[in-house]
């Protein structure tokens, strides 16, 4: 059953990760600046002072460019540096090699940091897909990772609370007697694409990892902010929502075992896009971790 849900995962992690330049691209000029990382450029935009600290690394979530982090960034810039890029594909980023996966992707942020001379060490902010970036990249370049903050980050298991929003949403559309088309049924089950199948292997094997080594970020200070504002869609039972919400919880609590020394905050007034909807608690839960990060202090265990 978990095979499957990752197969069935994949492709739509596949899809965002692969993305389209021509659509995804913005029109004005880019705020930052593109670097070559070997083939492809990637744009990438870092403010705030060069004081020998370390510096802060944001992974935007699915679909979002770079600009999506100005806010927070500009909170930070008194005190922090910090770098917002966008992935292969998207924003003002030139699209990258193929096959798009999460491994691909973290090679090119690591090259995208080398190549413009981006000095660490690093305190990584994932958001939504890109926290499932960050905590790869610190897995593969442990000793360059001080810390990390995850936004609403996806669990290796969010995948099934999606999977199970769409089949309710399926559901509903088959109760009012509608058919899905055709065209949608043959795209959904074959596509032309074998990326879902390297996602899947990539999710099976980060569920795998955790498995064996739950706390890989070892005594790194990390906070993982959920956000607590999820309203159902439209159609779903009170009692069916309840409990996916409630799973959704256990997935953040769970995402701050990551970490020996973390913190897990939940957000009730924040929708999915904390970092939108209220920059100042990621600013400040991001000095937070730099803070604990410089002094090798522990987090306080708040709730």
């Amino acid at each position: 059953m978990r095979r499957v849900t990752f197969l069935i995962s994949g492709f739509a992690l596949a899809a965002t990760l692969a993305g389209s330049a021509q659509q995804n691209r913005p029109t004005q000029p880019p705020p930052g600046r593109l670097v070559n990382i070997g083939g492809h450029s990637l744009h990438i935009r870092c403010v705030g002072p060069a004081t020998g600290g370390p510096t802060v690394v944001l992974e935007a979530g699915a679909g979002n460019f770079s600009n999506r982090w100005t806010a927070v960034q500009d909170l930070l810039a008194p005190r922090v540096r910090s770098c917002a890029y966008d992935r292969a594909g998207w924003g003002w980023s030139e699209p990258g090699r193929t096959p798009r996966t999460l491994q691909q992707t973290v090679f090119e942020l690591h090259a995208l940091l080398e190549k413009a001379k981006v000095p660490g060490p690093f305190v990584l902010v994932g958001h939504s897909l890109g926290g499932l970036v960050a905590r790869l990249y610190a897995d593969r370049y442990s000793a360059a990772v001080m810390g990390v903050v995850l936004v609403d980050a996806l669990h290796e298991d969010s995948v099934q609370f999606n999977l199970r929003i769409n089949q309710w949403a399926r559901i509903r559309e088959l109760s009012k007697g509608r058919v899905v088309p055709e065209a949608r049924l043959a795209t959904a089950t074959t596509p032309d694409t074998s990326e879902d199948d390297y996602l899947a292997e990539e999710l099976q094997q980060i569920y795998l990892s955790r498995r064996s080594n739950p706390t890989p970020l070892g005594d790194r200070p990390l906070i993982v902010l959920h956000a607590g504002k999820r309203p159902p869609p439209p159609g779903t039972s009170e009692e069916f929502w309840t409990n996916l919400k409630q799973e959704k919880d256990d997935q953040g609590m769970d995402l701050a075992r990551l970490s020996r020394n973390s913190k897990f905050v939940r957000d009730p007034l924040s929708g999915h896009n904390i970092h939108v909807d209220n920059p100042v608690l990621v600013a400040t839960a991001i000095e937070e971790v730099v803070t604990a990060g410089m002094k090798g202090t522990k987090l306080a265990e708040t709730r």
